[in-house]
């Protein structure tokens, strides 16, 4: 039993649009009720963002559903399939065998199976298809709008010049040694940006009045600034957060999440850098940098050095007021509250789940038990049901194991379908006796169609059983051909023959006279 795939796109959407509202929310508040720190804020936003991708996730692969957890209802063409009448015969018969399904004859059968001009009806769009194929439209066109603007970025970019001697190349090696930055950072400059940004993971590009206008000490601080971006991986996790915010388009907070982020992201810089080069000279570059910047730096958001005005005053006064966080010892404790927040909103949030139904991909495996005194399970003569169930049985009747053979015999009689006539007409000369015997069984289940030759063969039989039930389906059938054979077996040595043979002769009125009974 698997969700549709539509169902379960739709349930996970829901889902994470109320997980996501409770964890970003919840950080929201957190952030803005109390005095918390960058660094704090920082390891917040990001669980909160990720977070509800996660416990959605984890809620719909395990199925949980949590009290208060709702299902999307199938549509009128999604309604979950019942079992066939010949799956729930199937289901009671046999002890030992069971049917194999990977046999060539059950695939490519269903195509044969009756069917009403109802069945082969499309089905409508649900409201979980239609939900579904709605956002995946809007998503992709906000995504590859966003794609776009990072390619016009890079367009503007693409005249920018690698600063290959100078002081500020100095510096920043002089940086990357002191603080133990390993990887090449590739320092680069443009005249089409007007504030310093932090490119992919090893490139800090410059706006070239940077390395004309700014001291020494200034150039340091700003070096040490977008360093601090490389070496956090701001510009990736913007770029994700971007990513988030224009796929998931439905939830607003995560607007409020990538801006978070992005705020916490330059204030942690600027503590990184104030540690290492000061809080002055870092100061002063900012202000510096604010009068070349533009009203629209560059279209999307960037891992830059002043490129959000709103924060530069804020950002000044913390560095001249000297409140510059001390170098976090670890935020373990916070991640670790983060993970237990996730946990617990896995377990108890409420979430949305799609209804299920039975899967094409994976058929029902018919069970060939024989139960013991289950003589009334017969599926009503004329039910409508799967022709490759059938089929798949009717193989069976040449299996190696005995026990398979009249397994399905008996199976077969009943599924009551007149394709299995034949067949059990066939395993009437089977080697094994109890196969005959359920074969004969199974065909007495049949009201027309059996041919007489092969019932009538049975008269001979040295099983009085055979001999017995055969002459009843003959007088059932009312074969007047059979009269002679039948009204020879009135003196056979077993009474329960005896009896059947004179039962079948008055049935078809056929006139027995006294010295035939003695």
């Amino acid at each position: 039993m698997i969700p549709t795939f539509a169902q379960a796109l739709a349930a996970w959407l829901l889902t994470y649009a109320l997980h996501s509202t409770i964890l970003l929310g919840l950080t929201w508040l957190i952030v803005n009720s109390r005095r918390v720190g960058p660094g704090t804020a920082d390891v917040l936003w990001k669980a909160a963002l990720v977070g509800g991708l996660l416990t959605a996730t984890t809620q719909s692969a395990l199925d949980l559903r949590p009290a208060g957890s709702i299902i999307i209802a199938p549509s009128v063409g999604e309604v979950a399939a019942e079992p066939t009448a010949a799956e729930l015969a199937l289901d009671r018969t046999t002890e030992r065998a069971t049917l194999p399904t990977n046999e060539g004859v059950i695939a490519g059968t269903n195509a044969e199976a009756d069917s009403s001009p109802l069945d082969d009806a499309p089905a409508p769009l649900s409201l979980a298809s239609l939900l579904a194929l709605g956002w995946l439209a809007v998503a992709v066109i906000l995504v590859v709008a966003y794609s776009a603007r990072r390619l016009v970025l890079i367009g503007r970019l693409g005249d920018r010049r690698v600063v290959d001697d100078g002081d500020a190349l100095a510096l920043l090696a002089a940086l990357c040694r002191e603080t133990g930055v390993i990887a090449p950072v590739r320092l680069t400059s443009s005249n089409a940006i007007s504030s310093p940004v932090a490119l992919g993971r090893s490139e800090i590009c410059l706006p070239a009045a940077a390395l004309d206008e700014l001291e020494p000490a200034q150039q340091r601080a700003m070096l040490a600034h977008e360093l601090a971006h490389l070496v956090r991986r701001d510009p990736q996790w913007l770029a994700f957060a971007c990513v988030i915010e224009r796929a998931l388009f439905f939830q607003p907070l995560n607007r409020l999440a990538r801006r978070g982020i992005q705020a916490s992201a330059e204030y942690l810089a600027d503590d990184w850098a104030a540690r290492r080069t000061g809080g002055v000279p870092l100061a002063r570059a900012l202000v510096k940098v604010a009068e070349w910047i533009q009203a629209s730096p560059l279209g999307v958001p960037v891992a830059g050095f002043a490129e959000e005005r709103s924060q530069l005053t804020a950002r000044v006064t913390r560095l001249l007021d000297r409140s510059i966080g001390q170098a976090p010892r670890s935020r373990w404790g916070v991640a670790a509250l983060a993970a237990g927040v996730l946990a617990l909103t896995t377990a108890f949030a409420p979430g949305v789940a799609g209804a299920v139904r039975m899967s094409q991909a994976e058929p029902r495996t018919p069970n060939l038990e024989t139960p013991q005194g289950d003589e009334q399970a017969a599926i009503p003569a004329g039910t409508k049901q799967d022709t490759s169930v059938v089929r798949a049985v009717i193989a069976r009747l040449r299996d190696e194991d005995v026990d398979v053979r009249r397994a399905a015999a008996d199976a077969l009689g009943r599924m009551r379908d007149p394709m299995a006539i034949s067949p059990l007409v066939a395993a009437l000369e089977d080697e094994d006796e109890e196969v005959r015997k359920a074969a004969l069984h199974s065909l007495g289940q049949f009201p027309r169609g059996v041919p007489a030759a092969p019932i009538r063969a049975l008269l001979a039989s040295t099983d009085a059983d055979v001999r017995s039930h055969a002459v009843q389906m003959l007088g059932e059938m009312k074969d007047r051909g059979s009269i002679a054979a039948i009204t020879a077996l009135v003196s056979d040595p077993s009474p329960d023959v005896r009896q059947s043979a004179l039962h079948a002769l008055e049935n078809m009125e056929a006139p027995v006279s006294e010295a035939t009974i003695g």
